[in-house]
């Protein structure tokens, strides 16, 4: 066999052998890279996703994350984010949470209607925010302050402390401007804060980067809560009505398992 002949198929094969090389070391690098990054829907640059607003597709963007640093939980593709709303704010490169989501928009149901209350006659007994699912009570007057008054009409009194009305969900929180602050806090004395919110109204004040990532479902409310709603039945309406004349209103936040999951 010629020289040239034999130079020629050891040429062929050195370079069919680098490019079986090449292409499984590429395989295999692929491989890697899929084990070690996934997809992961995450709040877009200069955008920041406001609670209970729909999700645009400007808001967010798909990129690929390391494995371990994509939290449980999380979108993994545009489709199941896009027109669903968040429970809390989200910032500029925050994962979102499926869990954190929501595609309802608390608008009352057939046969109910919105109602909201001022505070003076609902006292919350836990930390509360729109969209809490809430058991709603009445804790009645000292009985001397009850006399004289009939057997409510609206409920059953079962004893001389207190009675649990029906359960129903937080659909609004307001100021005494009528801005949304969707968070509601058990204080019974307003802290400096709240004074502050009282004269300053709903001012926004700027809120710093570092202090971004610790702003969580239940956040520090902006302003001094005033009045909170509720998707009401007509049945609903009158029992409320009805037990604002024997006692004080209080509601308290249930958890529900998506909660506890999370």
């Amino acid at each position: 066999m010629k020289k040239q002949t034999l130079f020629l198929i050891c040429l062929i094969s050195f370079l069919l052998a680098g490019s079986s090389f090449y292409a499984a070391t590429r395989y295999i690098d692929a491989l890697a890279a899929e084990e070690l990054f996934a997809p992961v829907v995450k709040v877009a640059q200069g955008k920041e996703i406001s609670p209970f607003e729909p999700i645009t597709r400007e808001d967010v963007v798909l990129v690929s994350e390391e494995t371990d640093e994509i939290l449980p939980n999380s979108a993994r593709d545009l489709e199941s984010v896009i027109g669903k709303r968040s429970v809390q704010s989200m910032y500029e490169g925050e994962q979102l949470l499926l869990n954190k989501l929501t595609d309802t928009q608390l608008l009352p149901e057939k046969g109910q209607a919105r109602y909201e209350f001022p505070l003076t006659y609902i006292q919350p007994l836990t930390e509360l925010r729109k969209g809490d699912h809430v058991k709603i009570w009445v804790k009645y007057k000292p009985l001397t302050e009850l006399q004289g008054l009939p057997d409510p009409a609206q409920f059953t009194k079962t004893n001389d402390t207190a009675e649990l009305l029906f359960e129903s969900q937080l659909v609004s929180v307001r100021d005494s401007n009528g801005i949304e602050i969707y968070t509601l806090k058990p204080s019974m004395l307003p802290s400096p804060d709240h004074m502050d919110a009282v004269f300053n109204g709903s001012k926004e004040k700027p809120i710093l980067n570092s202090e971004k990532r610790y702003r969580d479902y239940r956040v520090q409310p902006t302003a001094m809560p005033a009045f909170v709603g509720f998707n009401l039945t007509d049945r609903q309406y009158v029992i409320l009505s009805e037990a604002m004349s024997y006692g004080m209103l209080q509601i308290g936040h249930i958890l529900d398992a998506k909660e506890v999951a999370s």
